[in-house]
């Protein structure tokens, strides 16, 4: 379906290896797989079904109908004589993309191969104008095979309105839906150059024909969906504005009746089947796959978070419940047993007043214990009702989930008190009442005492924080790291607080993270370490904490010299090599030799010389193929940079796709860089250079990169060809603030040494999924070939939606009608807009709910 060399958006890839999105689309085929064997008989819906070209309607027209915003759907149809793909997006509620081929089976290819049936590729879109309220049915405007061949070119006005379990759609096509011509075109009392329509095919496609929108003659169509009483069947009844009678390519039919019968059959959420009976005397058969990526996802099994020790802050003290003042050492609960805090408190002087606990309603304080009137041992400590009522006797919180045991005070005969949680950090402090010393809590960790390699090992294990270096700045511990786990980073830094909170002394007042990617430095976000306890352990302060919560640009480097009480208490290089095995499935589908696929096990690897360089490697093993089938290599006027790819593949079962070493650096605050040279993808070797300005707070970001590389031998081994080239690109980047969606632009020179521009649009789901659309028009003119431009489709989804644990990878895939040589880029593996993702403080923010997780 996809050509191997067109990476998936790569904004959710991990921050140390963003790779071409062929590198994990094997991941995708299995999770996508194992969703459709775990679904259910589903019900279905009026104005969901996809339509014999793609895209929602009914057979061969339309509706003004919509999937789900994020939905992806694959479909195949067939009617004689023609078998149609097609892969629909909807990154919207309001609008649909397409792609879609179209098999002819009474028309060969041509010269190039004869013995194969003609492949026409198109793009479709739909936008809705209104939505239906209760006496206005929706209204949809939408185009068919624009920028392709223009066989089946056509756009149209569709109306829908829903009556219980009817749907009824009526609408207007042009062009091939309108082929009939019921009328003359109402348009052209606007501008009567619409009365009539020209010739809107293209020899290589990809040509916009503009002025022939909405032209010529329109004809009528439409049609009724019936919600059966069964729930998995839909039955419809459509009227045609199409003919048959000037067909694209000479082909003949003949249409016995306008009226097409059909019914959809869901199988489950992900899967139907259509049938119908169409123009009279031909059967339609189709199938179509579907899945909501903006719902993608999967319940988390990362372990619970530690439980956090109480606040020692007088403030957050007497506000809390007092269970939250007690839990058991960790020291113990490690060991496995519990320890009792020394009954060396003397008896209460007679008299003397109870200590009290706060009411919760802001009324008179609550005795926390009463002097029995006999003077025998005092009533139990209780707590205050939430309800009003009677309190409970105060226990402690068990670790282990079993029901808590009470919480008894020491005897007043100096006999040996019950086992009680242990404070770790409130401080040992006279009664505020009798005067009295309060019970003895654990000896006051010490700063020198801490282990920080343990330290740090506990972080990495329970936060997914790889630390490099840790330094205390007075009373604030700097946490310098990489975020590798989660990937929301307040849900790391959440964690992180009860791991350093319950480890370290109580002068440590703030938690401070320095976050990387790759050794460059790109924000600091601050936590206050009181007011975190006080929220974790009761959230009626979670608002105060949040808001006490900073998040600003990171400084290059540390520096040393900003406070006389600065110190380094650990300072270590990053782990120095890893490695790990996946599925790897390349595709190509477009030409006469129909589709082509690769399925691989691939191995990467990654070995660290310090925080800002690495080496990296990708072996592939080719486990199975159909590249026997590839025969057709399109002509082309410019160099084949693209177009051998099908040699590359069936060349060698073993190939190094990837062997580089990349050094990163930074210049300032907002400036980034990179170097790199070695393989650099399957079909190109060589050096380059990558600079990127990107201010915090910002959503411009600007980036140029320069390349010079070598065309590789076809074994993908060591050798290289001839063909050398410089390309390099100067691209701006902007998070347009609207709907999530990333605006990129670029200008510069591709392999084949044409000069262009590339517009890239994407939307990011909440879920972190992102769909995209990309068009590239260089000065290669007629030179191009088929297609007469690069365009595309591609979808970008984290790992952590198919897995139970949390994941900063990404897999994906990307859809191109045809692979050229016009508008070719080479494929980076690193870029450095997506390597400083955490610039972007609204998605930092948008984890906050995670902070306590």
């Amino acid at each position: 379906m996809s050509s191997p060399f067109r990476p998936a958006h790569p904004s959710t890839r991990p921050r140390d290896e963003q790779r071409p999105a062929p590198a994990r689309t094997g991941w995708l085929a299995l999770g996508m797989a194992g969703g459709l064997l775990g679904a259910q008989i589903a019900h279905a819906a009026t104005g969901e079904s996809q339509s014999d070209f793609g895209g929602v309607g009914l057979m061969q027209t339309p509706t003004a109908r919509f999937a789900p915003q994020g939905e992806l759907s694959f479909t195949y149809s067939r009617t004689q004589p023609y078998k149609r793909f097609s892969v629909n997006a909807a990154p919207f509620e309001w609008m649909e993309l397409g792609f879609r081929y179209v098999s002819v089976e009474t028309v060969s290819y041509g010269e190039a191969a004869p013995d194969r049936d003609y492949l026409d590729k198109s793009f479709d879109t739909k936008f809705r104008l209104w939505e239906e309220d209760r006496y206005r049915p929706a209204l949809a405007v939408g185009l068919r095979d624009l920028g392709g061949t223009g066989l089946f070119s056509s756009e149209y006005l569709v109306a829908s309105k829903r009556y219980g379990d009817l749907d009824v759609s009526l609408g207007l096509g042009w062009g091939y839906l309108g082929t009939r011509g019921d009328f003359s075109n109402p348009l052209a009392l606007v501008r009567s150059s619409l009365e009539t329509r020209s010739d809107t095919t293209s020899d290589n496609g990809g040509d916009f024909q503009l002025g022939s929108m909405f032209s010529g003659s329109p004809a009528v169509f439409g049609g009724i969906e019936y919600q059966t009483p069964w729930d998995p069947l839909t039955l419809m009844l459509e009227y045609e504005g199409n003919d048959y009678s000037d067909e694209p390519l000479t082909v003949e039919i003949d249409q016995d009746s306008p009226f097409n019968l059909g019914a959809t059959f869901k199988v489950n959420d992900n899967l139907s089947l259509h049938g119908g009976w169409e123009r009279g005397n031909t059967a339609m058969l189709g199938l179509s796959l579907s899945t909501n990526l903006a719902g993608l996802a999967q319940a988390k099994d990362d372990g619970t978070p530690e439980d956090v020790a109480p606040s020692h802050h007088s403030r957050y003290r007497h506000d809390q419940t007092p269970e939250a003042f007690r839990v058991r050492s960790l020291d113990a609960v490690n060991r496995g047993n519990s320890e009792t805090i020394p009954s060396d408190r003397p008896p209460r002087p007679a008299g003397a007043t109870p200590a009290s606990a706060p009411s919760l309603d802001g009324g008179e304080a609550a005795p926390l214990s009463t002097p029995s009137p006999t003077g025998d041992e005092a009533a139990p400590l209780s707590t205050p009702s939430l309800d009003g009522d009677v309190a409970a006797p105060l226990s402690t919180p068990s670790l282990t989930g079993d029901e808590a045991a009470p919480l008894s005070t020491p005897s007043p005969t100096g006999d040996e008190a019950a086992p009680q949680g242990r404070l770790l950090t409130l401080p040992t402090s006279p009664s505020a009442t009798t005067g009295e010393p309060a019970a003895s809590p654990p000896a006051p960790i010490r700063l020198e005492d801490v282990d920080w390699q343990a330290l740090a090992a506990t972080l990495r294990a329970q936060t997914g924080l790889e630390v490099s270096r840790l330094r205390v700045e007075g009373e604030t511990l700097v946490i310098e790291a990489e975020a590798t786990r989660f990937r929301k980073d307040l849900q790391a830094e959440g964690r992180a607080n009860r791991v350093l909170h319950n480890r370290l002394p109580a002068e440590i007042t703030h938690f401070r993270y320095r976050l990387s990617s790759n050794g460059l430095a790109l924000r600091e976000d601050e936590h206050p370490r009181e007011a975190f306890v006080a929220a974790a352990n009761d959230r009626r302060f979670g608002a105060e904490y949040e808001h006490s919560i900073t998040a600003r640009a990171a400084s290059p480097a540390p520096d040393d010299d900003a406070s006389a009480e600065a110190a380094t208490v650990l300072d270590r290089e990053p782990a120095g090599f890893n490695w790990g095995f996946s599925p790897n499935l390349k595709q190509n589908f477009g030409g006469p030799d129909g589709y082509l696929y690769q399925l691989n096990l691939q191995l990467d690897a990654l070995w660290r010389t310090d925080r800002n360089g690495w080496f990296s490697g990708v072996a592939t093993y080719q486990l199975a193929d159909n590249y026997e089938n590839y025969e057709y290599i399109a002509d082309s006027d410019l160099p084949r940079v693209r177009t051998y790819v099908g040699d590359y593949v069936k060349e060698t079962d073993l190939g190094i796709t990837n062997l580089q070493y990349t050094r990163t650096h930074q210049f300032g605050r907002d400036w980034y860089a990179q170097a790199y040279g070695g393989i650099l993808e399957m079909m190109y070797a060589g050096v380059g250079a990558e600079v990127l300005y990107r201010p915090m707070n910002s959503s411009l970001a600007l980036g140029l990169d320069i390349n010079r590389v070598r065309q590789r031998e076809f074994d993908q081994q060591f050798g290289l060809r001839d063909y050398s080239v410089t390309t390099g690109h100067a691209t701006a980047y902007w998070q347009s603030g609207w709907h999530d969606v990333l605006v990129k632009g670029s200008v510069g020179r591709y392999l084949a040494g044409d000069i262009g521009a590339t517009l890239d649009l994407s939307r990011r789901f909440s879920n972190g999924v992102s769909v995209g659309a990309w068009a590239t028009m260089t000065d290669a003119g007629d030179d191009y070939g088929e297609g007469s431009f690069d365009k595309g489709l591609y979808v970008s989804i984290p790992l952590d939606a198919f897995f139970t644990t949390s994941s900063k990878g990404s897999t994906g895939f990307a859809w191109a009608p045809l692979t050229r040589d016009g508008g070719a880029r080479l494929n980076r593996r690193y870029q450095l807009y997506y390597m400083t993702d955490d610039r972007d403080p609204e998605g930092y923010w948008e984890g906050i709910d995670k902070v306590y997780k």
